[in-house]
Order: C-alpha cells, then structure tokens, then sequence
C-alpha cells in the first residue's frame, strides 16, 4: 500500500506541475518542507503510542488504559496543533512576501494558500496520533486499505481538479485541506473504537502518560537529527531559489528520495510485533524474527 502511495505520487507530481505550473508546484514543494519540519512538534509522542499499546497487547489487564493514554496524549496534539495552524496564519503574509522568492502569482493568493497548509498540517499532525493508536494494535491490512483509499483520493482527487476543473492554486489547496480532515476523521474513530475511553469527559492523566516520557524525548531528538540533516537544504533553497526553480528541485528531491520511504512499511509491521514479544519476555522469537 506504501509502494502505492509512493509510485502514483511519482507518477502524478510532473502532472500537477504541468497543468499547476512551476510556481504553484514549488508551493506544494513548500508545503512538504513545513510539514516535515512541523513533525518536531510530535516529540516522539506517536512513536511512544505505538509502543505503549503493543506492550499492552502482550500484558493481560493492560488494555483498559490504553484510552486513557490516547486521551490524554489528545490534550498535548490538539494545543501543539492549533498552535501550528495558528502560527502559519499569522506569518503567512510574511512568508508569502519575504521568505519565498514570487514572481508570477499574487502575494495575496500564496498567503492564502500558506494558511490552507498551516490548516492541513494542523490535522495531519493529529491523523498521526490516531493511526499511531492503530498501529499499535497491528490492524495492518485495515491501514493499508485506507492509506491506499486516502492516496487514491489525494492523488487521483487532485489531478481531476487540476486537469478539468481548476488550475487556480488556492482551489487545489482547498482540495487538499479537505482531504486531510477526511483523513483524520477516519483514524480518529477507528482509533476510538479500538482504543475506547472508560470515561468520555476524562481529562489529562499525568500518571498515564509519565512513563512514555523517556521514550519520546530519545525518539524527539532521533527525529531532529534526521529533519535536520535531511531537510535543511530545502529550507534555504526555498529562500534561495525563485519559486519557479524551487518547484523543479521540488520534484526531482522527491523523485530521489522516494525510495527511501519504502522501508517505512518495515518499521510499521515489525515495532509492534518486536514490542509485542519483549513484554511477553520471548527473547529467542524476538531474535528470530530480528535476523529473518
């Protein structure tokens, strides 16, 4: 399902670019660059999640909290989310008129479209909570279909819009913000129903979420080496570069770099089993499964 995802985003991108553009192509190429910087705001957070729930899948009289800490991990991503979106909003104008180099389109539409990402980004960082939830209970194949269905949607969605309907950017950003908050609600409630609550008005549980803590903060520093090192040069060339150049080197980074992501499904599949068998102290299966 990946590998699906991965193949028509590298098919499809040069079309976006030839019916959008090089500018508004470079937006899209803007887009992913916050996002992926934006990711800080996780702090190891969704990977704590998956953990903690496939260790409560090899531990009898675990699975009732489970809820409780998807509740109370909700009251950290909510806040750091509407703090995103808020913060783009705010500096979208700025962004628009000092960080990215526009020649051809009006300031005042690229501004509007920098909110429409702050907006998506703000639900995609809570579509990761969610699915990491799901995750944890190793409900693979479900989130293969769905990440298949969100991509054919995303993707497919996009080009019909671009092709037939509109090639104006700011209607392809709507498009897409409207993709993402269907994206969340489905994780959402998929999770909620895996991950029920005891209580539904329960609040923030210190006590659920203080063992999680040491985890999170190694997987938040992880995570911003390799944003860093992996990232950086397209933040200063989305200065740097006119935003017609920037749309170009866009899609070639991510024709480049693409295949890398094809050991994501690797990791999807084997944390939760891995994490599963140490809880059940089954060190010779754990190896096993390692070397194979």
């Amino acid at each position: 399902g990946q590998a699906y995802a991965l193949l028509i985003g590298i098919l499809i991108q040069p079309m976006y670019l030839g019916h959008l553009g090089a500018e508004t192509y470079g937006l899209i190429g803007f887009f992913a660059v916050l996002q992926t910087w934006l990711q800080l705001l996780d702090v190891g957070i969704s990977a704590s999640l998956v953990r903690d729930v496939a260790h409560g899948r090899g531990q009898t009289g675990a699975g009732r909290t489970r809820g409780q800490l998807l509740r109370s991990l909700e009251f950290i991503f909510i806040p750091l989310a509407t703090l995103a979106f808020v913060a783009i909003e705010l500096n979208a104008e700025w962004m628009a008129g000092h960080w990215l180099n526009v020649q051809g389109l009006p300031t005042e539409t690229v501004a509007h479209c920098i909110g429409l990402m702050g907006l998506m980004i703000a639900f995609r960082l809570l579509s990761t909570l969610y699915k990491s939830g799901v995750q944890g209970v190793e409900l693979h194949g479900w989130l293969n279909m769905v990440n298949v269905l969100i991509a054919t949607v995303r993707y497919f969605g996009g080009l019909v819009l671009v092709m037939w309907i509109s090639q104006e950017p700011l209607d392809f950003f709507v498009f897409q913000a409207f993709v993402a908050v269907f994206e969340m609600l489905v994780y959402a409630l998929k999770a909620y129903r895996l991950l029920p609550n005891p209580t539904w008005w329960s609040g923030f549980d210190w006590q659920r979420v203080k063992p999680i803590v040491p985890f999170a903060l190694s997987m938040s520093f992880t995570s911003i080496l390799w944003i860093a090192l992996t990232q950086l040069d397209k933040l200063v060339l989305s200065k740097a570069l006119p935003l017609a150049e920037y749309g170009y080197f866009s899609l070639v980074a991510l024709i480049s770099t693409g295949i890398v992501t094809l050991t994501n499904p690797l990791v999807q599949a084997l944390l939760p089993r891995m994490t599963v068998l140490v809880s059940q102290d089954k060190p010779l299966e754990l190896e096993r499964l390692y070397r194979n």
